[in-house]
């Protein structure tokens, strides 16, 4: 029998209540949902331990030993590194950041960090050769290493080139143009006739140098340098050494034409008819490579 006729609305049905399949499925979601969530916070923690054991005390570095440093500061590159070395582990050693801080240091070119298990670090550092002596005109010699850095006084009797600057570079590194082709014009030089450069500065442009029998040697503008280092090693190695003692200056500014000059005395005549010698002038030059020139 209907519940309601024409006009008058239905009655609304109950809900029908869950049947034992539904709870089940239930039970099994509520199951499902506090697993995962507890495999989460597991995981979770288990991640956090981790990170706690690798940066954490742990695997903390204890013990720095640097080995293979010869600069005069050997307190201050070990404070630095176990400074450094305590930012990280022995499972997340700071090699980079180690290098960054130890390459500061006049003499350093680079270092190499060794795990010592369970909890100890050997940082081998490489020390630079020294290429060049730097003269301060202020007063001070100090040894230069191929990048630059300042590693340390220099003993009055090593047999390197000398570089002379007005006052001692910012941060103890050649940084300057002038600087830096005064050191690459270095490299390009056999060991043997680098070490006979004295007094090499930059000068208005310029690149000058002296050599060790007090010839002038006249470089000119920083570019060609490596050719220019081969036109002062083949002058140096042909040219008569009588030619060379007589000569008051080494023109390498065109390599492709290295001009010697000549010294000239001149006797200049008083108003009394005496006559007196005057200094050297270089107004002659010739062409190392068979020609003549007149340089004035």
């Amino acid at each position: 029998m209907s519940t309601g006729g024409p006009g008058r609305p239905s009655r609304p049905r109950k809900p029908r209540p869950p049947s034992t399949a539904d709870r089940a499925s239930a039970v099994v979601r509520n199951r499902a949902v506090r697993g995962i969530t507890y495999w989460l916070v597991v995981t979770v923690g288990v991640l956090l331990l981790a990170l706690w054991i690798v940066s954490g005390p742990v695997c903390g570095i204890s013990d720095v030993t640097v080995d293979g440093y010869t600069g005069p500061d050997t307190a201050a590159v070990q404070e630095t590194a176990e400074l450094v070395a305590g930012t990280g582990s022995m499972v997340r050693v700071p090699v980079g950041d180690m290098r960054r801080a130890l390459t500061r240091f006049p003499g350093i070119i680079d270092v190499k960090v060794t795990r010592d298990w369970p909890r100890s670090i050997t940082v081998d550092v490489t020390m630079g050769e020294p290429v060049a002596i730097l003269a301060v005109d202020s007063g001070g010699r100090y040894l230069i290493s191929p990048s630059g850095q300042l590693m340390g006084r220099a003993d009055a009797t090593a047999g390197l080139p000398v570089i002379r600057v007005k006052a001692l570079p910012p941060g103890g590194v050649l940084a300057a143009p002038g600087e830096r082709a005064a050191l690459l014009f270095i490299g390009w030089l056999p060991p043997e006739v680098a070490g006979r450069l004295r007094n090499l500065r930059y000068s208005d442009g310029r690149l000058f140098a002296a050599l060790a029998n007090s010839l002038e040697l006249r470089i000119g503008a920083p570019g060609q340098l490596a050719e220019k280092a081969q036109a002062l090693a083949a002058v140096l190695s042909q040219a008569d050494p009588a030619v060379l003692a007589r000569a008051a200056y080494l023109d390498i500014s065109n390599p492709r034409r290295p001009m010697l000059g000549s010294k000239v005395v001149r006797t200049i005549e008083g108003a009394d008819g005496t006559s007196t010698t005057g200094g050297t002038d270089t107004t002659g030059g010739t062409d190392t490579t068979g020609g003549s020139d007149t340089t004035g």
